[in-house]
């Protein structure tokens, strides 16, 4: 896929959200609504602020209830006290006054409806974060699940537009043109019209159908065919771009805060650039002594487990998972930490960087293009990133993701 600087934000992807909530939800590692409430005591954030509104409106609606049902009660208990002043002038028995009482449904309702709502939070609650989240639940932006608060893949996909937004609004002010090449792509596809055959042509283009069309218009009649040069037809070829992509992220224990939402913006500007080429695939695995290979929009979801660093065993789920695809096959390793784990067993750096260099070998072999994004600079791993430098399977190494 080629951009250049025409291909401006505001004329290519649309704008279907401005506001952070989304982003805030994306970020946040405790989705539960009640864990949400108690974060929004003290931010400032908007969905913060929309929730500290529902809770406003919550208790000043609550609080007219509670007069009114005072009032109520206060009205029919002068009323009922007039009832049994008459049943006592009349003699009726005062045991039996007492059970009519007792049983008196209308002031049971009441008295219990007055406890609920005395009994109501004061702080935001989890009801008034889902009332603020109304909005984006109605649009299937997000949905909530047994108390916990989940994006959707449309609400994945606003996000994937915004953040690819803001990497083109960043790029903008480069030189960003497009790449012309005479033959693009990783092979050609037959066009269904052929042409006629020119010296050069390959051979195993020949469309056989039309040269004996060919061949029998010029000499027609139930004679033998013969063939000559003129009569010889190709086919045409379509050259084709596909790019096979690879999002290997560490989901390991040092991987927290920043370093995972850098990982997130990453897996969502990807998809947003792959999904414009619809032959374009990427695929997505979180890994650490397990691999797992998931939805780019259940990034904004998963929970990033921990557990030590197996870059073996999740080099070698992408090149297994694309072994039957073509064209241009590019891995992109995402991790802040050296390998330490080989097929779930702690090996140590040392054995294990014996077998991610093994396993590189076999990506140079099947064509793929390893590229390692390093978000932090322990000794380790700048000596993992120099030695596949120098064996030329890396092109990519980055001090930092800038998000």
């Amino acid at each position: 896929m080629n951009y250049s600087n025409e291909c401006l934000p505001d004329k290519c992807l649309p704008v279907e959200f401005e506001d952070d909530t989304l982003s805030e939800i994306a970020h946040s590692r405790n989705r539960s609504l009640q864990d949400m409430s108690k974060q929004m005591q003290d931010t400032e954030s908007s969905l913060a602020q929309e929730a500290r509104e529902r809770q406003k409106e919550r208790l000043e609606e609550k609080g007219q209830q509670q007069q009114e049902y005072e009032q109520q009660l206060k009205q029919y208990e002068e009323e009922l006290s007039l009832q049994i002043m008459d049943q006592i002038l009349e003699d009726v028995d005062i045991d039996e006054i007492a059970q009519e009482i007792a049983r008196d449904k209308i002031r049971k309702d009441l008295e219990q409806k007055l406890s609920q709502l005395k009994y109501q939070p004061k702080e935001v609650s989890a009801q008034d974060v889902e009332e603020s989240l109304k909005r984006y639940i109605e649009q299937g932006d997000i949905e909530v699940q047994k108390g916990e608060v989940k994006i959707t893949p449309k609400g994945a996909r606003k996000l994937a537009n915004r953040v690819l937004r803001r990497i083109l609004e960043n790029l903008a002010s480069t030189e960003i043109g497009p790449h012309s090449l005479e033959e693009t792509g990783y092979g050609a596809e037959r066009a269904p019209s052929s042409r006629k055959h020119e010296l050069g042509d390959e051979y195993d283009r020949i469309d056989f159908e039309r040269t004996l069309l060919n061949a029998l218009e010029r000499n027609p009649g139930p004679k033998r065919i013969s063939l000559e040069a003129e009569d010889f037809q190709v086919y045409e070829e379509i050259h084709q771009t596909k790019m096979v992509a690879g999002l290997i992220i560490d989901e390991s224990g040092s991987m927290s805060g920043e370093k995972i939402d850098a990982a997130i913006d990453t897996a969502l500007a990807f998809a947003e650039l792959i999904k414009q080429e619809p032959k374009d695939l990427l695929k997505v695995y979180l890994f650490s002594n397990r691999v797992r290979e998931i939805p780019y929009y259940d990034i904004l979801n998963a929970s990033f487990c921990g557990g030590t660093t197996d870059i073996k065993a999740a080099l070698r789920a992408f090149r297994k998972g694309v072994s039957p695809e073509k064209g241009d096959k590019q891995a992109y390793l995402i991790t802040d930490t050296e390998p330490n784990t080989e097929d779930g067993r702690y090996v140590g750096f040392k054995e294990a960087i014996a077998g991610v260099v093994q396993e590189a070998l076999y990506y140079r072999q099947a064509g793929i293009t390893l590229n390692i994004v390093m978000l932090d600079q322990t000794p380790h791993l700048r000596e993992l990133a120099s030695i596949l430098a120098k064996k030329t399977l890396a092109e990519l190494f980055s001090p930092c993701l800038q998000s």
